[in-house]
């Protein structure tokens, strides 16, 4: 039942959610193989693993080349060799390694993410559009609906910078061509916040936090009407435990766009964090309407009504997680649902 934060851009980052530790991006198999009777190339990827937990990027990228050296076929190790390379602010290399593991893995959809994102940070717009759009074609996964909502606004933002090719004239008549250019949209203004929004995603993903808010603060004030750096803000005010700053953030972010999914997940979870339970229903409950397949805020909700006491209401909410959550990575989840309708049957 993850839900993670679409501040935190960077691969692999564990981060706090509720009671739960969770994975802060799209990502490919990453599971570290054990230590007795592992490879070269296996004993490699497990050292670079703990250095990337350890946030020593360089290093572990170091350890991630001798495991892709000794095993040129070792997927996972070039996409986190990848990873580590963009996070320790190498997106040239990045770029190699991440287009390495597609040649290996050509249908796992989440390093178009990573790539797009490289190619835009060393200036090829054109590729970073064709990247990223390749992503939101092909991620199905529902619980990147984040990653592919945060693409999509890159996509929005390098669309009106890449200016598409002319028609061909012999292709056309003039009737057709001029029928062509009615049909097609023109591509609406830059928002005048979006560089202060892109820096302020850059300083955030370098660990420069302040610098970083008051980045967003900039693009906000640019442009009030942009939902995306205000949701992007109160993700990273919640990162850090400054959840009133982000409820203030959040609150205003749904009040200009009451359909924004995602400012209504993190504001209820802020919303919890602090004790206003009855709040924080109803932006559970908010979310729910915008995103009813999603199972994720039933165990929320569940947690918040059962604080509440107002058991009955919990349990429909945690039996509700149970029956729609079919993802195997969340039966951790899942069993703690279980536990909390198992212990409030038994105080009826």
């Amino acid at each position: 039942m993850t839900r993670t934060f679409a501040a935190l851009l960077l691969l692999g980052t564990s981060v706090i959610v509720g009671a739960r530790a969770v994975t802060a991006a799209p990502a490919g198999a990453t599971t570290p193989p054990p230590a007795s009777g592992a490879s070269p190339a296996e004993a490699a990827f497990a050292n670079g693993v703990a250095l990337m937990q350890a946030k020593k990027y360089a290093d572990a990228a170091e350890k991630f080349e001798v495991a892709v050296a000794a095993d040129p076929s070792y997927a996972d190790g070039w996409y986190q060799l990848a990873s580590a390379r963009r996070r320790s602010e190498r997106c040239d290399r990045a770029i190699v390694a991440y287009r390495r593991f597609l040649a290996l893995s050509p249908t796992t959809p989440s390093p178009h993410y990573g790539l797009g994102l490289c190619l835009r940070d060393t200036g090829d717009k054109v590729g970073a559009l064709a990247s990223l759009k390749k992503y939101v074609a092909m991620e199905k996964d529902p619980k990147s609906q984040k990653w592919l909502e945060h693409a999509q606004g890159v996509i929005a933002e390098l669309a009106t910078s890449v200016s598409a090719p002319a028609p061909t004239p012999a292709a056309t008549t003039p009737a057709e061509g001029n029928e062509r250019a009615a049909a097609t949209p023109k591509p609406t203004a830059a928002s005048p916040g979006s560089a202060a929004y892109a820096e302020a995603q850059s300083l955030r993903d370098r660990g420069h936090i302040e610098d970083a808010i008051a980045k967003f603060r900039q693009s906000i004030a640019a442009d009030p009407k942009n939902i995306l750096p205000r949701v992007a803000l109160g993700e990273l005010l919640l990162k850090i435990r400054r959840d009133d700053e982000a409820i203030e953030v959040l609150r205003a972010a749904v009040d200009r766009a009451p359909a924004h999914p995602l400012a209504w997940y993190d504001l209820a979870f802020a919303l919890r964090t602090k004790g206003r339970l009855k709040e924080a229903v109803d932006a559970y409950e908010r979310y729910i309407k915008l995103r009813p397949a999603d199972p994720d805020p039933y165990y929320g909700l569940g947690r918040t009504l059962q604080q509440l006491g107002r058991n009955a209401e919990a349990r429909q909410a945690y039996q509700t997680y149970v029956t729609m959550e079919k993802n195997p990575a969340e039966k951790r989840w899942v069993a703690s649902a279980q536990t909390q309708l198992q212990t409030l049957t038994a105080a009826k």
